[in-house]
């Protein structure tokens, strides 16, 4: 009980201070009271589980926003899914002497936490939104990932919602040996170009030889068959077909259903894709999902948009497959643009920065409509060396290590080219800043000064 009201006072006073509270109530709770999470979890009598390498976050917010339509849920918003992050969030729905007011949780959970406090929560729907090699420095290679959530997974008695296109995800559905529910695009949207990009499931998992795929949606997500072994893409209980206002999907036996998306790229169709699967499974009707997700609010630097001028969209790369995801979204865009990618090296961020080799960075410097790039953080010459590489003339990028500078100078550059979009991409620790940056520029429309620093 001491640990619950030390981290409520925790949590008023960052609540009096304006501050976000998304952890740190938590962690001193847990620190004075390290059973809180069983202690609490005890008192709900479901919860939902988001995990996986991509996407936790947004498909997190679009299904809490569903289940939101029928009852009051904790759930950790603003994706701090670390064991403090989830103590927090339980911390802000239960009164003083430890009544939770909600009988229901909804959790975006890090992978590799997921097996650390499975025991604590009654879990009873996991969400893997896919498995990409993401951090080394943090996870290792995929096999210790992939270890994790199976870990995690084992230690419950949920339903697994599985990504049907992923060949990681299928084999944790395989390894699992309990129930399981794949959701998947249709084949129609399979793309047959094929890069020289870093895709994570060219081997079968089940008995090491090279997969054939005849078709790829982004990364190693596509339709796949091992020739050796037989194990292959199931067909998909959800189907996504994207549609121009979001996404069609196709349950089983019962009609088609449209569900409006305001997001854009094929990756949030998934994220929405994921969210309406665990929906279903956790007994949501379609009226609820498409209520939620009309009400659907983006997390933050998930294909943000700024009003900034020219206007400005923001967005968070961490791994190699997560970022062509996002080149692939912005080549799309048919019009003029101007890129700002900040990368930093924290802890948050992962240290090992040589993901950056193996993203299609390609993707924008074959593309004649990306006119102009700045690079800034604290990696700002690896991130202009890799733009080199790459292709990029050099007197197109600009290296500046200072984020407001290089958000001025991008939107300066964006402005002389007439470029009609700014994309900003981001590692975690630069996001609240950059985005704080663009939300003062989006309500005064005035450039700011800028310097004017030596070419990369």
């Amino acid at each position: 009980m001491f640990g619950i009201w030390v981290g409520k006072w925790v949590l008023w006073i960052l609540n009096i201070l304006g501050k976000r509270a998304t952890s740190l109530p938590g962690k001193v709770a847990l620190r004075i009271s390290p059973r809180l999470l069983e202690k609490l979890g005890a008192k709900l009598e479901r919860c939902i589980v988001v995990t996986g390498t991509n996407g936790k976050t947004t498909t997190a917010r679009l299904l809490a926003a569903a289940m939101a339509e029928e009852d009051a849920i904790v759930h950790n918003r603003e994706g701090a899914n670390l064991p403090q992050g989830l103590a927090t969030a339980l911390l802000k729905h239960c009164t003083w002497t430890g009544r939770l007011r909600c009988r229901t949780a909804l959790f975006e959970i890090d992978e590799a936490t997921l097996p650390l406090v499975a025991h604590a929560l009654p879990i009873k729907v996991v969400v893997v939104t896919n498995v990409f090699r993401d951090q080394l420095d943090r996870y290792g290679e995929l096999d210790t990932t992939l270890e994790k959530l199976l870990d995690g997974l084992r230690r419950t008695d949920a339903v697994a919602v599985l990504n049907a296109d992923d060949p990681l995800a299928r084999h944790i559905g395989l390894a699992y040996g309990k129930q399981v529910v794949y959701f998947g695009m249709s084949k129609d949207q399979l793309q047959h170009e094929v890069r020289d990009q870093m895709r994570d499931g060219a081997f079968c998992l089940e008995c090491g030889h090279e997969l054939v795929y005849h078709g790829f949606f982004y990364g190693q997500l596509g339709d796949y068959h091992c020739p050796q072994c037989g194990m292959f893409r199931p067909h998909p209980d959800f189907v996504g077909h994207p549609h121009p206002q979001g996404l069609t999907v196709s349950e089983g036996s019962l009609p088609e259903v449209t569900i409006a998306l305001a997001a854009r790229g094929l990756f949030n169709r998934y994220n929405a894709l994921a969210a309406l699967a665990a929906a279903r499974v956790v007994g949501l009707d379609i009226a609820s999902v498409q209520a939620g997700f009309r009400r659907y609010e983006p997390p933050l630097g998930r294909m943000q948009a700024f009003e900034t001028s020219p206007p400005t969209v923001l967005n968070l790369i961490k791994n190699p497959t997560g970022c062509d995801s996002v080149l692939q979204t912005i080549r799309a865009d048919g019009d003029t643009k101007v890129v700002c990618i900040a990368i930093n090296d924290n802890a948050a961020d992962g240290k090992d920065v040589s993901w950056l080799w193996d993203a299609d960075f390609e993707l924008l410097t074959e593309d004649p409509k990306t006119v102009r790039y700045v690079t800034t953080g604290l990696r700002a010459e690896d991130m202009a060396l890799r733009l080199k590489y790459a292709g990029c003339p050099t007197d197109a990028v600009v290296s500046i290590p200072d984020l407001a500078t290089a958000l001025d100078e991008a939107l300066l550059q964006a402005d002389a080219c007439e470029a009609k979009t700014v994309y900003v991409l981001s590692t975690y620790t630069a996001l609240y800043p950059i985005a704080d940056r663009l939300q003062r520029r989006a309500h005064s429309h005035e450039p700011s000064p800028a310097y004017r620093p030596s070419v990369s």
